[in-house]
């Protein structure tokens, strides 16, 4: 993998970390960095999801990123964070990462057709992610938040297994 290949990925790792590490904070009991934790998690669904699908098409069809392609993701993921962040578009937030899933599926899908050794672990890495997004359906039995904890770092581990060579 190139940088840009790296830089995608590590975007994508970053804005999770920066959500979870806020996170932590209110589970401390900042109650202050609610504001903050809420800005995190939509970026997280905005500028890392957009990272993540680039990187998994580059993965899948074996490219390399280019300068002008890494920018256009960042700026369209940047973009769509400070958008979603307006209070007149805030109900289109759930929408970006599940329109997300659906695009790394349908690239996973069409790699396992040509028998791509990396797609199964974007198949599973997907499927972990669409759980995080539901976390709320399993109140009952866990709580939502270490639900979406445990999604996600599923979905972490399969995405690192999808990029090991």
């Amino acid at each position: 993998m190139n940088l840009y290949n790296r830089l995608l990925w590590g975007f994508f790792l970053l804005s999770i970390a920066l959500a979870a590490l806020v996170g932590i904070t209110i589970f401390w009991g900042d109650e202050t960095m609610q504001r903050l934790h809420h800005s995190m998690l939509v970026l997280s669904d905005t500028l890392g999801v957009v990272c993540v699908v680039m990187g998994v098409w580059s993965l899948l069809n074996r490219q390399t990123v280019n300068t002008a392609t890494f920018m256009a993701t960042v700026v369209l993921g940047i973009s769509l964070f400070i958008v979603l962040l307006l209070p007149e578009v805030s109900a289109f937030t759930p929408i970006v990462p599940s329109l997300g899933i659906l695009i790394l599926m349908l690239l996973a899908v069409f790699a396992l057709l040509r028998r791509d050794r990396h797609a199964i672990w974007i198949v599973l890495a997907a499927m972990a992610m669409g759980l995080a997004t539901k976390a709320n359906a399993f109140g009952n039995y866990i709580h939502p938040t270490d639900f979406d904890h445990y999604a996600s770092a599923l979905a972490l581990w399969f995405f690192g297994k999808a990029t090991e060579q």
